[in-house]
């Protein structure tokens, strides 16, 4: 194993037992004990990812929630059955349920054509070592050699400490020139001005923050972020579709009405809900097929009827106003 690292020996020894695994699975399908969804017949609507220059589906998949659930099993047929209906945005982190979303990913790719898919993971460190060392595992349990994005994760008051000679973007950018990862992104939810300052100050591939009907009520990034993202010409990927499910509790919205909402906004390229159930991804997939641009008399009802019904708790990931004597 000479001029082998360590790394590509792991990789090479995982793809063999994962050749020899699609070999079993495709020999189970041949004889009608494995049961394949067949492709549906209308594709996805696809979308150029800005800078990055690939054309994707506008339906990604937030991988947050099957990595939640307790059945491997079930969680790679989610994960599969979103592969075979076009989704190839797959949205991760090592911090999703400590690298068992990466994981599930490594393994339900097998068999599949890794090229098809964009795979943006993410980071919490700011410092570039710690980033890198991380990055290392993150490839190692999603079973390649590179990932097409690598995500400054949940930026906070922490702007300035992704710059600077030691930190995350020096070692993502050094990552990045030695073909580790494609993409430099960033992704936030707590308040939109520190995003808009991290996009003013460097040129990130991507963004990822909350898009929803209720967003406007408090913080909103899609009144405040999305126009400084337009005018960078930096695609949105849109989180918090649900608002984190309270948009869906007690039949208040329906997953289309969402998804058609954030498609609608400007410049939104890909969606990303977070499916823990097969007829979720179902749901999603038929939402985005038919997707038309809401008007705007259609989105101000949307995001009057969010704002009547839920509260500012229902954004739990935002960032709070300090009361008196904090």
């Amino acid at each position: 194993m000479l001029g082998y690292s360590r790394r590509q020996f792991l990789l090479a020894a995982s793809s063999i037992a994962a050749a020899g695994k699609w070999a079993r699975r495709a020999a189970a399908r041949q004889s009608g004990t494995d049961q394949v969804a067949p492709h549906p017949t209308r594709p996805l609507p696809t979308i150029t990812l800005g800078s990055t220059g690939r054309t994707v589906p506008r339906l990604g998949l937030g991988t947050a929630p099957v990595a939640r659930l307790e059945s491997e099993e079930q969680a790679i047929a989610i994960l599969r059955r979103a592969f075979d209906l076009g989704v190839r945005y797959l949205d991760t982190a090592p911090s999703y349920s400590r690298g068992r979303s990466e994981k599930l990913i490594g393994l339900a790719l097998e068999g599949y054509d890794r090229g098809e898919f964009f795979i943006a993971t993410k980071t919490l460190y700011r410092n570039g070592d710690e980033a890198r060392r991380e990055l290392d595992g993150s490839l190692m349990r999603l079973k390649m050699e590179y990932v097409d994005s690598v995500q400054a994760h949940a930026l906070s008051g922490d702007v300035d400490a992704l710059f600077g000679p030691e930190a995350v973007l020096k070692g993502l950018e050094k990552a990045r020139a030695e073909g580790l990862i494609r993409h430099i992104g960033v992704t936030g939810h707590a308040n939109p001005k520190y995003m808009i300052d991290a996009i003013r100050r460097y040129p990130f591939a991507t963004v990822l923050v909350p898009v929803n009907p209720l967003d406007v009520s408090y913080l909103s990034f899609t009144r405040e972020f999305l126009p400084a993202a337009r005018e960078r010409k930096t695609p949105v990927i849109a989180m918090k579709v649900f608002a984190d499910g309270s948009l869906l509790r007690d039949g208040l919205f329906t997953a289309r009405q969402c998804l058609h909402y954030a498609l609608s906004q400007d410049p939104v390229a890909v969606v990303v809900p977070g499916c823990d159930a097969i007829r979720h991804v179902e749901e999603a997939h038929a939402a985005v097929i038919d997707f038309k641009p809401l008007t705007a008399e259609a989105q101000a009802e949307l995001e009057q009827h969010a704002g009547e019904a839920r509260g500012e708790k229902d954004e739990w990931y935002k960032e709070r106003k300090k009361e008196k004597g904090d």
